[in-house]
């Protein structure tokens, strides 16, 4: 009758977890209701470590009959790996009470009761109702492996067992590294080392401690973690479909025009600015451009004084503008020096013009470095009626 009452009190126990673990607290919703929840940022090995103390009464149901009641200790050390997942081993003892007189633990006195455990933990109202540092009551279930080590009461002789349970760890808030526990648990073990008949015992056990939260304690939430969001109407998704088609429609139209514009701008590829170019069959080539010296239709002239054969200054630099801009070293230039007949005997004249178009020449030749050889002179007479227009000399492009 106490094991039915043991297990309806542990069955209403989760019941209540489950309708109350969620409702706690709230402030870690959004504004349409839904819980807050990950990812978190990974804690580090040294953060979130806490330690348990406790004490309460164990006891025993062995062969269908409940024996009686022991003093319970427990210690732990466990550590929370995410908000909802933790680990802990302890150890928990220290005496239990035996039915069974035809046993090894006779009557009902005490015996020696000794547990070294292991816990995986799942935090519910975590799981449930979303992360929540100050949250008051955290319900935390459990699954325990264990190993066993009793004795008779003053006896030094030791039974080992394996142990399999669960558990139900409630946590209360007392502060930011401390909480309130009170721990309901039980286990199943063969009986194989101190029993000649039956085929297991179970053993439950009730404690309450402390809790002290070790160094940094606590989760933090993901700065890019997302809201919820609510789901759009099945119309808008598919009139974003469309959108979304027919962008890529467009998307590859231009991709196509902007191919056949690459296509016509290759053809122009490695034109030059400033160059004249032909156009045939596709290919363009450059023209090519014959440079064509300039005639001079009319010759430049310099004046003499009369009966000399020497310029001037004035015409000198007359002559030097002609050599440096006018005419070019690589042309044949034809040199023509002139008298007037009204001044003097035809053959001083003569003399006079050739005077004056090889002093011309030498200038160019040793002043301007022309070619000698590209230099022609020739001597002439002009008539008398204009006396200043036969003392020159005319320089030609042959």
């Amino acid at each position: 009758m106490k094991i039915k009452l043991l297990a309806s009190a542990f069955s209403a126990a989760l019941l209540l977890i489950a309708l109350s673990a969620g409702a706690q607290e709230n402030s870690n919703r959004y504004s349409d209701g839904s819980v807050q929840r990950g990812p978190y940022l990974t804690n580090t090995g040294a953060d979130n470590w806490f330690f348990g103390i406790g004490a309460g009464v164990n006891a025993m149901y062995d062969n269908r009959l409940f024996g009686g009641y022991g003093l319970a200790v427990d210690a732990n050390l466990g550590k929370w790996f995410t908000p909802a997942v933790g680990f802990r081993a302890g150890y928990h003892g220290l005496k239990d009470t035996a039915a069974d007189p035809n046993g090894w633990f006779t009557g009902s006195d005490p015996f020696n009761y000794h547990l070294a455990y292991a816990d995986a933990m799942w935090n519910v109202a975590t799981t449930l109702g979303g992360y929540k540092e100050s949250r008051v009551w955290n319900p935390i279930l459990y699954g325990r492996s264990a190993a066993l080590f009793t004795s008779p009461a003053g006896s030094k002789q030791i039974g080992h067992e394996f142990g399999l349970g669960a558990g139900l760890l409630n946590e209360f808030r007392l502060g930011k590294h401390v909480g309130l526990s009170i721990d309901l648990s039980a286990i199943v073990s063969r009986e194989k080392e101190w029993r000649s008949y039956g085929r297991f015992s179970f053993f439950p056990s009730a404690t309450a401690g402390l809790v002290f939260h070790l160094g940094k304690s606590g989760f933090v939430r993901h700065a890019n973690a997302l809201p919820a969001i609510d789901v759009p109407d099945p119309a808008i998704i598919e009139k974003l479909r469309s959108q979304l088609a027919k962008a890529e429609s467009d998307l590859a139209a231009a991709n196509g025009n902007a191919a056949a514009l690459r296509n016509q701008l290759a053809r122009y590829s490695g034109l030059q600015d400033g160059k004249t170019y032909d156009y045939k069959g596709g290919v363009f080539t450059e023209t090519v451009v014959k440079e064509v010296e300039s005639q001079m239709i009319v010759p430049e002239i310099l004046y003499f004084d009369l009966g000399k054969a020497t310029l001037g200054d004035r015409e000198l630099a007359r002559l030097e503008y002609y050599a440096e801009n006018t005419f070019k070293k690589t042309q044949k230039l034809l040199v023509t020096g002139c008298a007037d007949l009204g001044t003097g005997s035809k053959e001083t004249n003569e003399r006079l013009s050739k005077q004056r178009a090889e002093y011309v020449k030498g200038i160019l030749v040793n002043r301007f470095g022309y070619n000698a050889a590209n230099i022609e002179t020739k001597a002439d007479v002009m008539p008398g009626d204009a006396p200043i227009k036969g003392r020159i000399v005319t320089i030609e492009v042959k």
